[in-house]
């Protein structure tokens, strides 16, 4: 029977998801002993064996019973998303999966030993668990890779789980707890970080929102008269790539960097460019990905003469201020979001983090470089008042507060303090990396450890990889290919369309959210009109249908905004996005921290009363955005369509 089971679990697996099939292959057994005998009524039934003690995990009796007992018992409240904790022979699962189908949509299925899958793929028809799309299986995950594996997951289930990260529950099997308990928590502790660090990148302010929509609207010509990133896609195959940042150890080995020039390609942070000036460091490029104005003060503090020696990896995203002041040789990078899809004028997309040097690595992915190399990355502090290396721009001063820094662990010592934000930025590396198939170095020579890299001193790196030379510049040159005169009259005349349409879109969409807007003037009318004063009153009086009613017309109102137009969707819907997806959360959130449906359905309304002036307000802006942009092309390019 065992082998029945096994052969047809492993025959779904290897179809399903053949990574987890490579996982058994390559186990190298565990320190627990699965026992597998049958209970009372038939069903097979498991005890882990640990340093000699014997833990029970199903019943003897009735293990599908018990399980359906423990759920129960649990008081589930709107379990959009449930995270099981420990795998056994999966009871627990089904029981998720069969009590919630109504309410659940995600289970995912935390197992630190994958000879518990193994054990479990052996002895139970798994069949249904593993057809499944509702579950997402981690099994097997070193602690150390927790956040990158449970981040990847996240992102890679997309809006449709991210909608719901704020209903997270939890089913921590209460037998399995005390054998892995501490590698759940820590597992859990991943979880709601990496559920943290997408949420973050959501928020419903129109106008910070718009700030990067605001920039690449008056970087248009810039974007339309240069080249891509895509042209230097695999042009340094197997070549090294140093990435120089402006973390406090970059003090200790700055001077090494000359020996590298010649045999790798060196791009550094846009704030490690007057340091590196100071000591005769001509990096090959400089990324720049901040959308204010510091950027632009940085660039125009440096010599002409330097900077017309490097190239400016940029995003438009960028103030135009900032490509204003940089009068050397420019290519752009896209990073992904819909905005570039709308302009349809191919440049190259990156999957950039937080971080001008979380960008560089992502540059010197696509062009294949192997190793990469860190340098000043050290994404922590000496102190509150040392964040930095000697001569950063002042623009850097971060202003920390004691209070605001904490511990992880070092590179050379057993911890650092870090705070929130370049903590982010750290585990943005640990994510890249879980993806990267080249070897990266860290050469930082202090700071907070980053999973993934191995340690190195500068030089013993530079030694090591950096022994073939290279004209880079001469590459670059080679591979880059700048638009001539009539490619420009293409793409102007394909984008004087485009916006024109848009124009006429984001209007139509304006009109949807007044219309929103006076469903809910309407409703607090009524709400005035008819004197209710106290929400106990409200919840007494007020007829069910008909706030049934409004709820549902306000409802298919934004379902109509949120779907409305091709032009809408790709040039607000990254911006749009990031609202909606927050007001989602909260919506779907309400259940969770209120079980009277009448008064979730009140609290709905009330968000609604946000979240159509919020859209609104995008929009005005938007179309403000777009009539600027179309007469500084048309006085630019008007003259290539005459």
């Amino acid at each position: 029977m065992k082998s029945n089971f096994y052969s047809r679990n492993l025959k779904i697996l290897r179809k399903r998801m053949p990574v987890l099939e490579k996982a058994l292959e390559m186990s190298h057994g565990s320190d627990c002993e699965y026992l597998v005998e049958p209970a009372k009524n038939g069903a097979m039934t498991l005890a882990i064996k640990q340093n000699d003690k014997l833990h029970q995990i199903h019943s003897r009796y009735d293990p599908q019973r018990e399980a359906m007992q423990q759920l129960t018992g649990m008081n589930l409240i709107n379990p959009k998303i449930i995270v099981v904790l420990g795998l056994g022979l999966g009871y627990h699962i089904n029981a998720c999966l069969e009590a919630l189908k109504e309410s659940n949509l995600f289970i995912v299925v935390i197992e630190k030993d994958v000879e518990a899958f193994r054990a479990a793929l052996q002895n139970v028809d798994m069949s249904d668990l593993l057809n499944s799309d509702k579950i997402r299986w981690v099994i097997g995950v070193p602690e150390e890779e927790g956040y990158a594996v449970l981040h990847e997951m996240i992102k890679q289930a997309g809006i449709t789980l991210q909608l719901f990260l704020k209903t997270l529950q939890v089913f921590n099997h209460p037998v399995i707890d005390k054998v892995h308990g501490e590698y759940h928590r820590h597992m859990l502790k991943c979880f709601r970080e990496a559920a943290h660090a997408i949420i973050f990148n959501y928020g419903n302010c129109p106008e910070d929102s718009m700030i990067g929509v605001e920039n690449i609207m008056k970087n248009l010509a810039t974007i339309i008269k240069n080249p891509g990133v895509k042209d230097l896609y695999g042009a340094f195959k197997g070549r090294p790539g140093i990435i120089v940042s402006t973390g406090p150890s970059l003090d200790k080995n700055i001077r090494e960097l000359k020996d590298a020039l010649n045999s790798a390609v060196v791009i550094a942070a846009d704030s490690a460019l007057k340091i590196l000036l100071k000591h005769d460091i001509t990096p090959h490029a400089a990324v720049s990905l901040e959308r204010v104005m510091h950027v632009a003060t940085m660039f125009k503090e440096l010599p002409d003469d330097y900077k017309k020696k490097i190239w400016l990896a940029g995003t438009p995203v960028i103030r135009k201020e900032s490509y204003d002041a940089w009068p050397g040789p420019t290519f752009m990078i896209y990073r992904a979001f819909a905005h570039f899809d709308w302009l349809n004028m191919p440049k190259g997309t990156l999957l950039v983090g937080p971080s001008c040097s979380n960008m560089a690595f992502k540059v010197l992915e696509s062009i294949g470089c192997d190793p990469i190399i860190l340098v000043g990355q050290d994404c922590s502090f000496k102190s509150a008042e040392k964040t930095h290396a000697d001569d950063a721009p002042s623009v850097t001063n971060l202003k920390l507060k004691e209070r605001d820094l904490f511990k992880v662990k070092g590179n050379c010592e057993e911890f650092v303090f870090t705070n929130q934000i370049y903590d982010m930025f750290r585990r943005a590396f640990v994510t890249d990396l879980a993806s990267y198939r080249g070897k990266c170095i860290n050469a930082t020579e202090g700071g907070a450890y980053i999973e993934g890299t191995t340690l190195m001193t500068l030089r013993e790196a530079i030694d090591k990889y950096c022994t073939k030379p290279f004209d880079t510049h001469e590459i670059i040159r080679k591979h880059l290919h700048y638009p001539k005169e009539n490619d420009i009259r293409k793409e102007w005349r394909n984008f004087r369309q485009t916006l024109i349409d848009t124009r006429k879109e984001v209007e139509g969409v304006i009109d949807y959210c007044d219309k929103g807007i006076a469903l809910v003037d309407a409703f607090e009318k009524r709400l005035e009109d008819e004197d209710y004063k106290q929400i106990d009153d409200f919840l007494t009086r007020f007829p069910d249908e008909d706030l049934d009613k409004i709820h549902a017309e306000m409802t298919r109102a934004r379902s109509s905004i949120i779907t409305f137009g091709k032009y809408f969707n790709l040039y607000l819907m990254h911006i749009v996005q990031m609202i909606i997806v927050k007001f989602e959360m909260d919506f779907n959130e309400l259940p969770t921290l209120c079980q009277d449906k009448k008064r979730c359905k009140l609290q709905a309304v009330k968000l609604m009363k946000k979240w159509f002036p919020t859209i609104g307000d995008v929009c005005r802006l938007s179309l403000k955005l777009l009539i600027d942009a179309f007469d500084d092309l048309d006085k630019e390019f008007g003259y290539l369509l005459a």
